[in-house]
């Protein structure tokens, strides 16, 4: 994964995470692998 791609998935975690109106149960690693395959997906 290039370093651009890392950052997304780095602030698109912590404002998942910081989202106070519902819990949501993430895990760094499956966001990571989720997003990877939204951009191999053609």
């Amino acid at each position: 994964m290039t370093r651009k791609s890392e950052h997304l998935v780095d602030l698109i975690f912590k404002k998942l995470k910081t989202y106070n109106q519902k819990k949501i149960f993430l895990e760094k690693e499956n966001l990571n692998i989720f997003i990877l395959s939204l951009f191999k997906e053609k």
